[in-house]
C-alpha cells in the first residue's frame, strides 16, 4: 500500500473518516506537530454551526502530577469543549509530535465538526492559537514523553480516563474553564 492510499481526507457533507465514539472533543496529533481536533455532537444547531468558525480561545486545565487538558470556548465562553488528551498514548502513536509542534512557526490547528448521530461532516475550520498556548503545553505534557520511572508518571488509557472522570465530577465545565490559564 502506498502513502496516498493511507492518506485520510476530511470533506464537509462526507461522513468522517475517523471513528468517533460518545460525543465532546477529540484532540491528537501528526508526528509532524500538526494538530487536528474533531468535536462530536449530536444534531449541533445552526448557531452552533456558524460559532464555530468564529472566535476561538484556549487554556489549559492544570491539575497536579495530571498532563494538562485543552479547553475551547468557541464562539465565546457559551460552548465550552474539553479535549483530554494522553501525552504518554500520543508520544507512542506520533513520536516527537510535542517537539515538533512546539518547532512551528505558526501555531494552527483544523478542527472538524461532525453530527454524531448521522457522521457527517458539517464544518471544518483552521483555528490560529497562541504561541502562549502551545509553549505551555508543550511544558506541561514534556515530562509525559517517556514511559514512567520512581521520578515520573505516566498513565495508561485506563488511569487517564479514570483521573478525566475524577477531574469532571468535581468540577462543571464552566468552573474549569474560569480557573484555567
Amino acid at each position: 500500500m502506498n502513502e496516498l492510499d493511507q492518506s485520510i481526507s476530511f470533506e464537509e457533507g462526507k461522513s468522517c473518516p475517523v471513528p468517533i465514539e460518545g460525543h465532546g472533543g477529540g484532540l491528537s496529533f501528526s508526528p509532524n506537530g500538526d494538530m487536528l481536533l474533531v468535536a462530536s455532537l449530536a444534531h449541533p444547531s445552526e448557531a452552533q454551526i456558524q460559532a464555530f468558525c468564529g472566535e476561538w480561545q484556549a487554556k489549559l486545565v492544570a491539575e497536579a502530577e495530571f498532563p494538562s487538558i485543552p479547553i475551547f470556548a468557541i464562539g465565546g465562553e457559551d460552548w465550552l469543549l474539553e479535549t483530554p488528551c494522553n501525552p504518554a498514548q500520543q508520544e507512542l502513536e506520533a513520536p516527537g509530535f510535542i517537539e515538533a509542534l512546539y518547532a512551528k512557526e505558526d501555531y494552527n490547528m483544523v478542527a472538524i465538526l461532525v453530527d454524531s448521530e448521522t457522521k457527517i461532516i458539517l464544518k471544518i475550520t483552521h483555528v490560529a492559537l497562541e504561541e502562549l498556548f502551545i509553549e505551555r503545553l508543550a511544558m506541561s505534557w514534556n515530562p509525559y514523553k517517556t514511559s514512567g520511572d520512581e521520578y515520573t508518571k505516566t498513565f495508561t488509557n485506563d488511569s487517564f480516563n479514570e483521573k478525566i472522570n475524577e477531574i469532571f465530577k468535581m468540577k462543571s465545565s464552566q468552573e474549569l474553564w474560569r480557573t484555567s490559564w
